[in-house]
């Protein structure tokens, strides 16, 4: 699985390369410190899923969010946020996002949502091609 992380922390960044690093069915494509660079990396290599930090500099995680997957419904996003609330997860999946997760949460359930997110497409191809 292709993902791509949208983060303005480069500690984070560096943080979630070494730790997608570590497995052997995802692949880091792409690193994006805002907005405007997610959506466009996002429209260039069509990841599979896409990590997205609320705070984004220029066009923030929301509206990065509602770009990339009105344009590309089969790519996931996973929004990152420093609060973890269902108003958060509500408002998030509201612009089109797979999930909400806390950021700085437990690495298997990011890993999880990562693949969850990329399952689900996979379950709709099948669906629609035997239709």
């Amino acid at each position: 699985m292709n993902v791509l992380i949208a983060e303005p922390d480069a500690a984070y960044r560096s943080f979630v390369r070494r730790t997608l690093e570590r497995e052997i069915d995802l692949v880091l494509v792409a690193e994006a410190a805002d907005g405007e660079q997610a959506v466009r990396l996002a429209q260039q290599l069509k990841a599979d899923v896409v990590l997205m930090d609320l705070d984004l500099l220029g066009v923030d995680g929301l509206e990065a969010t509602r770009r990339i997957t009105a344009e590309l419904p089969r790519t996931k996003v996973i929004v990152l946020g420093a609060l973890n609330g269902e108003s958060h997860r509500n408002v998030a999946v509201g612009f089109g996002a797979e999930a909400f997760l806390a950021k700085g949460g437990p690495i298997p359930e990011l890993l999880s949502a990562i693949r969850q997110g990329y399952l689900r497409t996979l379950c709709r191809e099948m669906i629609d091609s035997a239709r």
